[in-house]
């Protein structure tokens, strides 16, 4: 068995990467952690054979949004590689990369700056300033840039990074998809669309010829130009995108999973801009449904969706339906958000105008002098 193990460890975690890249992931997770499993027996649980199976592990959980678990497995990989390799070496470099990802997505920008940068330098004096493992980190500063407002810097470079992979990689390869939605999506934040759109199009035929048509890759882009469509006010031409995503991460994720409460809430928003709240209801209760079950009580996401589906019995003349949602909306904000931000004083005036309508006056003067106190507190505290 000893002499099989390394086979067996590879072919596990090649298997797992195939799984992986296809959007198999339930069939990809059990070869990462039998892979994980031989190499700490084999080697222990800090040797670099774990480190390498840590980090693609992680990968899987960065695709699923699962980063409890993705951010201890890349610690751990950077903790193994850093003690024992020199510390500007491409291994180092590819795990400091991925965290600093991470570290972005999660919003620790003072986290992410300094491990990405140490990528970079360590990948440019080994590999050059045109490799394609380069373009991963500019592509990957260029997401940090864009969520630290330096949008300069972020367009630049994006502009790098899909410069580099077209050279080298080419401009049908995935990892150029990804840049070009970088760049993309960085124009769809300043409202650029026509800028925007030829690229997120691009992005979604390169990503539908190398995947085929139901992968976790082609329903990001189908996200990404739903989304556009919705924003440029075009409902019909979102719905048809948000409707084939739909069917894409029910396939991966589950027809009840709380991760679909921002497809359907967003395509429900395409139906009511299109004066088909019929069409809308059943997409926001079903998004309530699975929050309800997937998030925990005092979810702000929850609340979102009571107010969204508050505002279209308000505005389908069904205000008692919409009072008892406004008040758990409001009860949510209120605690999670705090009396003063935006979205609970948003709660509060759409409530208080329901009120108004169905005779309840006093109750809804109450909930507008809580505006009026916080808007003059608000600008109090500008000056």
């Amino acid at each position: 068995m000893s002499d099989l193990s390394p086979l067996l460890a590879r072919s596990l975690l090649d298997l797992g990467e195939v799984y992986r890249t296809e959007g198999k992931y339930a069939e990809a997770q059990p070869c990462y952690e039998e892979a994980l499993k031989v190499e700490s027996q084999r080697h222990g649980p800090d040797s670099l054979e774990v480190a390498e199976v840590l980090d693609r592990r992680a990968e899987l959980f960065k695709t699923l949004a699962d980063y409890s678990h993705a951010e201890p497995a890349l610690q751990h990989s950077l903790e193994i590689r850093q003690k024992q390799l020199p510390p500007e070496s491409l291994p180092v470099a590819q795990t400091q990369n991925d965290l600093g990802e991470l570290y972005t997505v999660l919003g620790n920008y003072e986290k992410a700056g300094p491990v990405l940068q140490s990528a970079l330098s360590t990948r440019q004096k080994l590999l050059g300033p045109e490799h394609k493992d380069v373009a991963e980190t500019l592509e990957a500063l260029g997401n940090l840039s864009k969520k630290t407002g330096k949008n300069t810097d972020a367009e630049q470079l994006f502009r790098q990074a899909v410069s580099i992979y077209g050279k080298t990689v080419g401009g049908d390869h995935p990892d150029y998809a990804n840049a070009m939605e970088g760049l993309a999506l960085f124009y769809c934040e300043r409202r650029q669309y026509d800028l925007a759109d030829p690229l997120l199009e691009r992005v979604l035929d390169i990503r539908e010829k190398t995947f085929g048509p139901d992968h976790h890759d082609v329903a990001v882009s189908l996200d990404n130009i739903a989304l556009a469509k919705l924003q440029q006010k075009q409902f019909q031409q979102a719905v048809g995108f948000y409707e084939r995503a739909l069917k894409i991460w029910e396939r991966i994720l589950g027809p009840g999973s709380a991760d679909l409460s921002a497809d359907l809430s967003n395509l429900a928003a395409a139906y009511e801009g299109m004066g088909n709240s019929k069409a809308a209801e059943p997409l926001l209760v079903r998004s309530l449904s699975n929050d309800e079950k997937g998030l925990p009580p005092d979810s702000a996401d929850t609340a979102s969706d009571l107010q969204n589906l508050a505002m279209l019995y308000y505005m389908t003349r069904r205000p008692e339906q919409a009072v008892p949602l406004y008040q758990r909306a409001l009860d949510t904000r209120t605690k999670v958000l705090g009396p003063d931000d935006p979205d609970t004083l948003t709660t509060m005036r759409d409530y208080a105008i329901t009120l108004r309508l169905l005779g309840r006056n006093a109750e809804a003067r109450e909930l507008e002098i809580k505006v009026k106190a916080s808007e003059i507190k608000g600008k109090a505290g500008s000056n």
